[in-house]
Parts: structure tokens; C-alpha cells; sequence
């Protein structure tokens, strides 16, 4: 790991501030997407198409691409990333065919990708190994309030002034967080390596299946994220099941939302006082019985109360995750290993929508939240292994 050189809260403020309006304004441009193609169209076949390049495109990129986080400058691709990202919503804003609006937005979430793995390698450079949980809880509370606040804004935008409007304004949230990446002082180039040896296509995939605490990490997170992908199409008609209708399916995305805050939030704390992979794979089973609340709720209530403790679990396993492959992984090789990471359950909430909707279709969204529950508790029997590889380290 690379010594920090000079520990900046403020710095690790930008970068989250940067996630936070990178985060509103995309979902808020996913939502002005998902209206416009449906509005233009008439078909739920575009919006799922949308849907699917929004986790899939990202995932085929981070393969061929984490090399890039250990050989430039990562501050570099951050600003590059964003300024890449509002040149197409800005296209995007003037963009009227269907079959353009979807090209661009594949483009944009390919030219996103490399955000979240090279940030992610440069935390460690902005805080000391001690204030790693606080930074990436800092982190982690910045993305899931920007993803809260996005569909509202989005909407609203929508309503008001169009989707050509959100595009726009998504576009100058993309500036606004390059140029404060551009504010955050350092060096984020990663530590030199074989330079005669270039790393080769899915070496970070590579480096994961070689590290048994990578391995068991990885496989965990991909188990408990296919469950995640699993209910996002029962979540509708499982709102409207209960008689909640549109309002109901906007609360329960609210309370994930919610309980996701306060789980990064509490994630600080958690992390500072007690060992990574001990809180990690609890969680993840508190995450198990949230999702298997919901076929047994007699009502909508108990649903809102599940999905709350679910966003909490997941708030605190997300933050665990970034410590975990922060901790585990060198700095030479960070980027690779964190793209080849998040692209592996980039593909794990991507696949499930290929044939979830069937599922629930056939069997009913309560039947699928069992499912779901079912494949998270494979998750934490794999994550149980991380306290077998990884030492515990006494706390004061």
C-alpha cells in the first residue's frame, strides 16, 4: 500500500462530494432514458435493453480496461472519465431516433466504467490504513444518497422540462465532478512495476483466483448480488400485490435507499472496533434474512421493514468489500483486481434480468425473493471462509 504522504479529509470530501452528483445526475439520466425510449417506442423491450447495457456494458469493459487504474494517473481517468461521460449526454440531450439514444447511453456507461475502479484504488492513497473504514464510509453514504436522490430529480426534470433537459443537466454533473476530482491533491500514479511485462487481458481475474481471500470475496459478493438481480423485476408486482401500487414500489426503493445511508454510515464504526471479515459476512447474513422476510410478510409494512434492514446490510457489506480488496490487494495491482471485481458482479446483477422476469411471471414475486434468499446464503458461506484467510488483528 502506498504511504500517505499527507491524510486530507477534505480530499476524500471532494471525491465523495464528486461520487454524489456523478451518482444524481446518472441515475436521473437512466431515469430520463427509461421514459424517453418507452415514450418514443411504445415497448418495454428498449427500457430492458437500456436496463441490461447499464450493468453489462460496464462489466466488459472493466475486463479489458483495469490495467489503465495501474499504469496512468488515476486522479487521470477520473476527470477524463467524467469529461467523456457529459460530451455524451450532451449528444445525447439532441439526440431524437430511439436506436441513437441507446447507442449513446452504451457509450456513456463504457466510458464510466473505469470511474468506480480507479477511484476506488486511489482511497488508499487519501487516507492513513486507521481512517480506510471512515473514508469509504464517507465514500460508500456519497453513492447511495446520489442513487436516492437521482430518480426524484430525474423525474422532476422529466415532468417539467423534458428528457432532453435531464440529459443536459447530467451532462454539467459530469463537468462539475471532474473539476473537483481535478482539486484533489497527490500522487495516484500506482507503484512501479515490471514495465517490461505488460499485463495481459483478464490478468485481474487472474489475481483473483490466486489469492484464496480475493477468491472467497469475489465468489461471495457474486452470489449475493445474483439475488439482488433476481428481485428487481419482483418488486413492482410485489408492491402492487399488497394494493401499494407505484407509491408502494417508490417507498420500498426509498427505504433500501435509506437503509443503505445509514448502513455506510454505521459501516465507520463498525469496521474501526471490530475485525473486516467477521462484519462483512454477518451482515451478509442479515442481508439473507431481509430477503427471506419477504414471502412470509403478512404486510406491506413488514415488506418496508425488510427492505430497510436489507439496505443497511448491504450499506455496511459494501463498505467492507472496498476495505477488503483495498487491504488484500497491492498497489501495483489494485486496478486490476478492483475492475476485475466489481465487473464480476457487474455480470451477477446483469444476467438474472435475462430471465427473472419470467420467473416471476411464472412462479410470482414472492417465490423469487425465496430464490433470491437462497443464492445470498451460497454468498455467506463462501465470505465465512475470508475468517479462515484473513488474520484478526487486535483493535484499541
Amino acid at each position: 500500500m502506498l504511504a500517505v504522504q499527507s491524510p486530507s479529509r477534505s480530499a476524500v470530501s471532494r471525491l465523495a462530494v464528486a461520487r454524489l452528483i456523478s451518482a444524481t445526475g446518472s441515475v436521473a439520466a437512466s431515469v430520463a432514458l427509461a421514459l424517453a425510449l418507452y415514450q418514443r417506442t411504445g415497448s418495454a423491450a428498449w427500457v430492458g435493453a437500456a436496463l441490461l447495457a447499464g450493468f453489462a456494458v460496464p462489466g466488459v469493459v472493466n475486463l479489458s480496461t483495469g490495467a489503465l487504474s495501474d499504469r496512468l494517473d488515476r486522479r487521470q481517468i477520473l476527470i477524463a472519465s467524467d469529461l467523456l461521460g457529459a460530451a455524451c449526454f450532451a449528444a445525447m440531450a439532441y439526440a431524437g431516433a430511439p436506436w441513437l439514444l441507446l447507442a449513446l447511453a452504451v457509450i456513456a456507461a463504457a466510458v464510466a466504467a473505469p470511474f468506480l475502479p480507479a477511484s476506488g484504488a486511489m482511497v488508499p492513497a487519501l487516507a492513513t490504513p486507521d481512517d480506510l473504514p471512515r473514508a469509504n464510509s464517507r465514500l460508500a453514504v456519497a453513492w447511495t444518497l446520489g442513487r436516492l436522490l437521482g430518480p426524484f430529480v430525474g423525474g422532476a426534470l422529466v415532468a417539467v422540462a423534458g428528457a432532453s433537459a435531464a440529459f443536459g443537466v447530467n451532462a454539467v454533473s459530469f463537468v462539475i465532478s471532474a473539476a473537483l476530482a481535478a482539486t484533489v491533491r497527490g500522487s495516484f500514479r500506482a507503484a512501479r512495476h515490471d514495465e517490461h511485462r505488460a499485463p495481459g487481458r483478464g490478468e485481474g481475474i487472474r489475481l483473483i483466483l490466486a489469492d484464496p481471500v480475493l477468491r472467497a470475496l469475489t465468489l461471495g459478493f457474486v452470489l449475493v448480488d445474483v439475488g439482488n438481480g433476481l428481485v428487481m423485476p419482483a418488486e413492482v408486482p410485489l408492491a402492487r400485490g399488497f394494493g401499494a401500487g407505484a407509491l408502494g414500489y417508490g417507498a420500498l426503493m426509498a427505504a433500501w435507499a435509506l437503509g443503505g445511508i445509514v448502513g455506510s454510515h454505521r459501516a465507520a464504526s463498525l469496521y474501526s472496533r471490530r475485525e473486516e471479515p467477521r462484519v462483512v459476512t454477518w451482515s451478509a447474513a442479515a442481508l439473507v434474512a431481509s430477503l427471506a422476510a419477504v414471502p412470509v410478510a403478512p404486510w406491506f409494512a413488514v415488506v418496508l421493514a425488510a427492505f430497510a434492514g436489507g439496505g443497511v446490510a448491504m450499506g455496511v457489506v459494501g463498505v467492507g468489500e472496498d476495505l477488503l480488496l483495498q487491504r488484500r490487494t497491492p498497489d501495483r495491482v489494485r486496478g486490476r483486481v478492483n475492475a476485475a471485481h466489481i465487473a464480476a458482479v457487474q455480470f451477477s446483477l446483469a444476467a438474472p434480468l435475462l430471465f427473472s422476469g419470467f420467473l416471476v411471471d411464472a412462479w410470482g414475486p414472492r417465490a423469487v425473493f425465496a430464490l433470491a434468499a437462497c443464492s445470498a446464503l451460497l454468498g455467506v458461506f463462501a465470505l465465512w471462509k475470508l475468517r479462515a484467510h484473513v488474520p484478526l488483528r487486535r483493535r484499541a
